[in-house]
Order: C-alpha cells, then structure tokens, then sequence
C-alpha cells in the first residue's frame, strides 16, 4: 500500500522573491543611512578626495556582507564562513566610523548586534555590547574630535541592547513554537496508536475467547463423536441390525467430519483476528505529515507488515518523526520517502530525502578521498541521530545513516515477534 501526501504546492514567483520584514527594515536603513551619508559628505571642504569614495564602496560591502551573512541556503562549513562574515562586517562598520563623520552611521552597528544572538549566547553578547560602544566613543571622541560623544555613546549602546533583546525574545518564541508542535505532532501520532492499540486488544480479546470457548467445546465435541464410532464398532448385532448400525455409524461419521471442519473454520478465523490485530502506521505517519505542509512525503506501506507491540509501533513513530524533522531542519528537504518492508521476522524503514544536510551539523562528517571518489567515513551523531539510536536501543533495534547523491538516508531496523 502506498500512502502519498498532496504534493507541495509551488509557491508564486514573487513570494520566492520576497524577503522578510526584518530583511527588508535593514536594506530600508541601510539605504536611508548611506544615502543620506553620501549626500551630505558630498562637496565637504574638510573630508579629502578619496573620502566619498571610499564611504561608497564601505557601504556597498557593508550590505553585500549583510546579505551574505543572512541568506538561508547553507554554505561549506557553514557556521565557519557565517563567523567570518559576521567579523567582517563588524570591521567594515569600524571603517565607516573613520571615513563618514556622521555619528549616526552606528545604527549600522544596531544591524549588526542583532545578528549576534544566532552565534553567541544573549548573556555573553550583553556583556560585550559596551566594547562596540566603547569604539563609536573612542572614534569620533578623537579622530574627529566630536565632544561629549559619551552621551552618544551610551545611547546607541542602548539601542544595541534593545536589538539583543528583541531578537533573543524571537528566538525564544520560536524555538518554544517549534517545540510546541513538535509536542503536538507526538500526541497526534500517540493518539492514533493508542486508538489502534484499544482496537488491536478488542480483537485479540475476542479472538481469545473464541478459541478457548468455542474451539475446546468443537475439540471436545470432535473426541465424543469420535469415542461414539468406535464404541459402536464394538457392538455386537444381529444381521437385522447390522444395517441400523451402519446407518448410525455413518451419521457419527458424518457429525464427526462437520465437527472437524467448523473447528479447523473457528482456528482459521481466529488466526484472520490475529492477523488483523497488527498495528499499522500509515494514519500515525499521515497525522504527522499533515502537520508539515512544507513538505512532500510519500509512505509505502506493503500489506505484509505486521506490527503488534505498541511500544514498537510507538519507538518506530517517534524514530520517523524524528527523521522528519532532521529533513526539514537540518537538510532543507522537500521531499521525504518513508518505506517499510519485512524480512523473516524484522521490519525495516528506509527514509530518504532530498536534503543538503552536508553543512549541518547535525550530520557533519569527516570525508576521506581516495581514487577520485569521495567517501563519508564517519557521521557525527547529533541529539537528533542520537536519540533514535537510544529509542532503538530499547526494543533491540539498530539506524544506519548514510549521505548519497539523493540526499540522507536513515535505515531503521526493529525486531518484531511473529505468531503461528
């Protein structure tokens, strides 16, 4: 069986154009800021000939660098190159502080402060936002011999403060807001088993006691029947009776017969109940994707599956969703393949995307080349890889990972018991 998700709808041009709120307030200021920088340094008697363009080209570095530090898709060693852009651009406003002698040009440097919570702790850039203050004080204090440049200072460490903390509050909230449905999507997925584990205990309830009251009733049945042929095997008669006999033993004969096949019927029913009483997981994965409508998945699901543990079936949703969200978080994945098959008496799930998960690092690895051909060697396990290797662990399962040119695979493999 197989189980596809509507497919993502493409967005429009100009909504992949768009950029956010944020974004768009920084490239606002910053062409409010330079533009209006350029304009009065423009025909200033006491700035030299090369002072207009140097600003110019300061300022164009400034937002290159600012794109560069807040574009979306990943770079190689992402987190490296972002902390280069982030200390480039901090010097590149430290240079516009010495060529443009407008103090108001350290809303730059707000810009800029609000991007440090997404690479230090809040507690540590709070502490350190006095020295960036400390340097709009000592530029224009001495190199242009501004006075009382303490006031502006301290007010522009204010706004750098106000920037810290409006942006840490943001990354709270969404980080409480990713939590929150990730809660969610567990309970979704856990109310979709409990309801089929109440249903997988109704049957295997009846199932019981229609083999223990039914089937030893039939068996017993079946051994009188059978006990009745032989004792009137032993029957002495009369040739008179001989034919009644035989008349009585071919209808032992024929009761002993229906006795046995409606026993070997109620066995054959009940093993169908048994079989039916499996767990299934495509409603518990499609609850989980109609939660994640930025996304793709598609789950093959053939009818040989058979899962009856509950803790299994619950171990293996928390293992896939889990996976889900390392697609979407770490790889940018669109598409998600989910497919289960069974062999002897293990169940396995493959789960591929087409993610860039090669700079995350939740699944930074170390490559090795050789020939040509490049090889992962090791996949560094985050808590992400790492907690499906623990929920695994608990019911004697094992995850393989592995990077290929589709994108990330996780193979999940879990013991499951069979019954005759």
């Amino acid at each position: 069986m197989t189980i596809t998700q509507a497919p993502v709808q493409k967005k429009p041009l100009w909504q992949r154009l768009s950029i956010s709120i944020e974004s768009a307030s920084a490239l606002l200021t910053w062409a409010l800021v330079s533009g209006s920088a350029l304009y009065f340094m423009y025909g200033m008697e006491k700035l030299s000939d090369s002072a207009l363009p140097i600003a110019a080209a300061l300022f164009l570095t400034y937002i290159v660098l600012w794109l560069s530090l807040i574009r979306e898709r990943p770079y190689k060693n992402d987190g490296r190159v972002r902390t280069i852009f982030l200390f480039l651009l901090f010097s590149t406003v430290v240079g516009i502080y010495f060529v443009v002698p407008f103090v108001y040009t350290a809303i730059f440097m707000v810009i800029w402060s609000a991007a440090l919570p997404y690479f230090i702790s809040a507690r540590l850039a709070f502490m350190l936002s006095p020295l960036w203050s400390a340097v709009l004080w000592a530029v224009y204090e001495y190199h242009w011999g501004f006075s009382g440049m303490i006031v502006s200072a301290l007010l522009f460490w204010t706004f750098n403060l106000f920037a810290l903390v409006m942006v840490t509050t943001t990354i709270k909230e969404k980080n409480t807001r990713e939590t929150v449905e990730t809660i969610n999507r567990e309970l979704v997925s856990t109310q979709h088993l409990l309801s089929q584990a109440a249903e997988q205990a109704e049957r295997v309830r009846i199932a019981r006691n229609i083999h223990d009251l039914l089937g030893h009733h039939l068996t017993a049945l079946t051994i009188n029947l059978q006990v009745a042929g032989r004792q009137l095997d032993q029957l002495d008669t009369d040739n008179e009776q001989a034919t009644q006999k035989q008349t009585i033993k071919d209808s032992i004969e024929q009761c002993h017969s229906l006795s046995k096949l409606l026993l070997s019927d109620v066995r054959e029913a009940v093993s169908d109940i048994r079989d039916k009483s499996s767990i299934r997981l495509e409603s518990a994965i499609k609850a989980i994707s109609d939660r994640l409508p930025s996304i793709d998945i598609t789950v093959d699901y053939p009818d040989n599956i058979s899962i009856e543990d509950v803790t299994l079936a619950d171990v293996l949703i928390k293992c896939i969703q889990e996976s889900f969200t390392n697609s979407l978080k770490h790889g940018k994945a669109s598409e998600v393949k989910v497919s289960f098959s069974q062999h002897s008496n293990h169940v396995q799930v493959a789960i591929q995307d087409n993610g860039n998960h090669t700079q995350s690092k939740q699944l930074k690895a170390n490559k090795h080349v050789r020939d040509g051909l490049q090889k992962d060697i090791e996949i560094q396990r985050g808590n992400g890889l790492t907690g499906i290797e623990e929920r695994l662990a608990l019911v004697d399962g094992k995850a393989e990972f592995q990077r290929n040119e589709k994108g990330f695979l996780t193979m999940l493999s879990v013991p499951v018991m069979l019954h005759d």
